[in-house]
């Protein structure tokens, strides 16, 4: 499987992504919730809901290695629970980073956990071979000054340019330096939708029972069953916060 994928331009037709419009939640004053819910991220109408964490990274004798928020708990002595949030769990405050390494990845999926994610993926869609794939608008890169003139896939609060492009091109886009894993994905058949939240340290998957459950028992990734009403910004972690 490649480790980067060129996606050559943007679809000129965002169509396929209209759908998307009335099954995601709005959040902010208006949504009259507090804070932002997994509905805001991925749609709903889906069986189940996962989340998947990006590990924090710390040097070590072998180079960099990822390290679980899991694990971090078990230093700070924070509580694991399907809602924490890694500044509460590393004992931190906003933005602070660890003394002893670097927060997780934030808003790109990193790519050992990526690929572990699309080769579960893979065996829940009928049409592998036909993905689209969102990518912000606002990144601050030259690569994206050549999109300027396409087309953007409008969601509630974020813009995307939309690709086309089969399963493998899922886990990571290359566009000239600019490397990063899409923040919206999912396949023809819209049998799930994965979303990395742009300012987000984990990435949401909306699926049958059966995937969730595959991705959650899964050794290489941390992660965990959640629900459409669960929220994902730092104030959600009410029992580490």
């Amino acid at each position: 499987m490649k480790q980067q994928w060129e996606p050559g331009d943007p679809l000129r037709d965002i169509s396929p992504g209209i759908w998307l419009q009335d099954r995601l939640w709005t959040w902010g004053p208006e949504s009259g919730r507090d804070g932002v819910a997994v509905g805001c991220l991925v749609p709903d109408g889906f069986e189940a809901y996962g989340r998947v964490l990006h590990p924090a990274a710390r040097q070590s004798e072998h180079g960099i290695e990822p390290v679980r928020w899991s694990t971090v708990a078990s230093w700070t002595g924070r509580t694991v629970h399907p809602l924490m949030q890694f500044h509460p769990v590393a004992d931190l405050s906003w933005p602070d980073s660890p003394s002893w390494g670097a927060p997780p990845s934030n808003g790109s999926l990193p790519a050992a956990e990526a690929h572990t994610l699309v080769d579960i993926l893979r065996t829940f869609t009928t049409t592998p071979d036909r993905c689209y794939l969102g990518l912000w608008e606002g990144f601050g890169v030259p690569e994206l000054r050549a999109f300027e003139a396409y087309p953007r896939l409008q969601l509630t609060h974020r813009n995307y340019f939309l690709f086309a492009d089969p399963i493998d091109a899922v886990p990571w886009l290359t566009l000239g330096d600019f490397h990063q894993s899409p923040n919206l994905r999912w396949p023809q058949d819209r049998a799930w939708v994965v979303a990395t939240e742009i300012d987000g340290y984990d990435t949401y998957v909306a699926a049958s029972t059966a995937c969730i459950e595959r991705i959650t028992a899964d050794p290489a990734l941390e992660a965990f069953r959640t629900t459409i009403e669960a929220r994902v910004d730092g104030n959600g972690d009410v029992i580490n916060g």
